[in-house]
């Protein structure tokens, strides 16, 4: 057991480095089919039900993607409750949000739960449905 302060956008966890995108730190990011990392956003079915990561830098090879761990990410809901879950965000491409999307065809899928004013444990579920 330990502990370790995360440093604004940063993460610590399951880090994979690969793709050579260029990224925005603490965003959130899903795998393509031609293995590069783009914007997820709940509200295009085909970014919302891939792998997810979160950026840890400026380049997805350089600094890392993480597919699971404690993330301090560039953007979190405020009104968000301290362990509620963190949903993608169908309306700002990169960020998670507190409350399921609810436009018909959103997709909605947990990504993580908020543990602090600027930390979340980021674990995206493998399940989703879409908003009909």
């Amino acid at each position: 057991t330990g502990s370790l302060a995360l440093h604004a956008n940063s993460a610590f966890g399951d880090i994979v480095k690969f793709g050579g995108n260029a990224t925005t730190a603490g965003a959130l990011y899903y795998l393509g089919g031609d293995g590069q990392w783009a914007t997820a956003q709940a509200n295009a079915v085909g970014t919302a039900t891939s792998s997810l990561a979160i950026a840890v830098g400026s380049n997805s090879t350089t600094d890392g993607m993480c597919l699971r761990g404690f993330v301090n990410p560039s953007s979190i809901d405020t009104l968000a409750a301290i362990g509620a879950p963190l949903y993608m965000s169908d309306t700002h491409a990169g960020r998670t949000q507190g409350t399921a999307p609810s436009s018909t065809g959103d997709i909605v899928r947990i990504v993580g739960y908020k543990y602090g004013a600027d930390l979340i444990y980021f674990n995206p579920s493998n399940d989703f449905i879409i908003h009909a």
